[in-house]
């Protein structure tokens, strides 16, 4: 294929600016808390934009489109829906206010970190840093062979030479800035995501003429693509369009964002900020989606995952297809770093700093510098990993995001608002969830529902039945997480327990 210089050029540049802020905000890290959750100085609308874009994924762009091109409007306007309800605005509300408050009060920076001081228990932490570990790698790989794939259908861009150069911008600005370089060059990676994706929806409305044409045609030859379920049984759809809704409650990377919240107090401006940018970033990528359909008019593609690129590089000018570029490379990238940092964090800071030091504090340039040689290795691990990727990359990472929804999920929320929830439910919780999901994937049962949805169900109802049955943990302890004017000592303690 042809090389495009003009979109080589965009991409080139915009890889430049990403690398240029995040050196720049590398200055700003000077403890463990600015490399692993900003200080907690980010602010409302970079975290909205942050969490947003680490939520979508090229997987999204690239993976999405289809799903509409196949079941049309139905199925568009479920995803549509359930994501701006509960993705932008549900979860804020649910998690947000407490783990930002609790994780400044307990000094927990991670996920495993949080639930191993909840539940006393520093084994926890390893399970859970362990299940985060070995399931952010396959999810990373998938969205660096998206970004790839992108650039060589529209760009002509050999496939190895954008996973090496993927690479290594991720390593100049991660390793050297941790969350902060994460945060900041998501804001710019959020506009950007949303801009492209505008001017691609633009584009392909001028090609089709409006909506009008299409809607048309999806009336002759596709009339269950209007319909409210898109021809699907209600539990497909909910499966295909709605589950990965509620699969991130359970998401470590994006509770990371919590953490990193400037102030509580400003979730309004977080919750309409995340609400404008989902919806506009699901319709944009719904009009592709049937559009493509309209302008290839059905025809089926023997790699689906082509359908957004092939629309983009034949109706779309050098500017407009340069630009969809650098949104595919924000989103992934935004993705990819979130994914890394908090699969480094689960090594470098769960495992290695909090678990094996057994209550010794390592000190903040200890645990910096064990991060950045993680981080570094992760993103090697995954360089080489789509490099050479399995067939079945796609659904594996599918797997894995709905294994850690459907372990993680459960011992949150109920650790969160239920006082009586113990260490003993929480292991089975965790375990039970991911083998559940793991073992209903492997059956090959996802064509009934997805793997998630088996794992939560089981691990919520084996989580309430096994804390109702288990000793009820001390009161003092319980205080920590539910008494607003907790003392001191109770947090010490609360602390070192989870390092026991």
């Amino acid at each position: 294929m042809q090389l495009g210089w003009i979109q080589i050029t965009m991409s080139v540049l915009y890889l430049l600016l990403i690398v240029g802020v995040g050196l720049y905000m590398s200055r700003r890290v000077k403890s463990s808390d600015d490399y692993w959750v900003g200080g907690r100085e980010v602010g409302p609308f970079t975290t909205a934009l942050s969490y947003c874009a680490a939520y979508v994924s090229t997987v999204a762009i690239i993976g999405n489109p289809p799903m509409y091109y196949r079941y049309g409007l139905g199925f568009a306007g479920f995803g549509t829906a359930s994501v701006c309800l509960f993705v932008a605005c549900v979860i804020f509300i649910v998690l947000a206010p407490k783990m930002r408050a609790l994780s400044e009060r307990l000094d927990a920076v991670s996920f495993p970190g949080f639930m191993a001081v909840r539940y006393s228990s520093n084994k926890l932490r390893l399970v859970c840093a362990l299940l985060i570990a070995v399931m952010m790698i396959p999810y990373s790989i998938s969205a660096v062979k998206g970004i790839a794939d992108a650039l060589n259908v529209v760009a002509g861009v050999p496939y190895a030479a954008a996973v090496v150069v993927l690479t290594l911008v991720a390593i100049f600005y991660l390793v050297t800035s941790g969350y902060w370089g994460v945060a900041t060059t998501d804001l710019i990676q959020g506009l950007v995501i949303s801009i492209s994706l505008l001017a691609v929806a633009v584009s392909v409305l001028f090609a089709t003429g409006g909506l009008s044409p299409i809607i048309e045609y999806m009336k002759t030859d596709y009339p269950q693509h209007l319909t409210a379920s898109s021809g699907m049984s209600w539990p497909a759809l909910f499966s295909y369009a709605g589950v990965w809704s509620f699969i991130a409650f359970g998401q470590p990377q994006l509770i990371a964002k919590f953490m990193g919240l400037k102030d509580a107090r400003t979730m309004g401006v977080v919750i309409r900020t995340g609400i404008v940018w989902m919806a506009v970033f699901m319709i944009s990528i719904t009009i592709l989606g049937i559009g493509a359909l309209y302008l290839f008019q059905g025809r089926e593609f023997e790699n689906i995952d082509m359908i957004a690129p092939s629309v983009v590089a034949g109706y779309t000018g050098p500017y407009i297809s340069g630009l969809f570029l650098c949104g595919i490379l924000a989103a992934g990238l935004s993705t990819i770093v979130a994914l890394v940092l908090t699969a480094s964090s689960a090594v470098a800071k769960d495992i290695f700093e909090d678990y094996r030091s057994a209550g010794k504090k390592s000190g903040s340039a200890d645990s910096v510098r064990i991060g950045r040689i993680f981080t570094g290795v992760i993103l090697v691990v995954t360089a080489l990993g789509a490099l050479y990727p399995p067939d079945f990359v796609w659904s594996l990472s599918t797997m894995a995001g709905g294994v850690m929804g459907a372990a993680f999920t459960a011992p949150l929320i109920l650790g969160l608002y239920w006082q009586r929830a113990t260490p003993q439910g929480a292991y089975v919780a965790v375990v039970s969830g991911a083998v559940v999901s793991i073992a209903w994937y492997l059956a090959g049962l996802t064509y009934i529902v997805h793997s998630f949805v088996p794992g939560i169900v089981v691990s919520f109802v084996l989580m309430y039945a096994v804390s109702l049955m288990t000793k009820p943990m001390p009161k003092d302890h319980v205080d920590v997480f539910f008494e607003a004017g907790c003392s001191q000592d109770k947090i010490d303690a609360a602390i070192a327990s989870g390092k026991a």
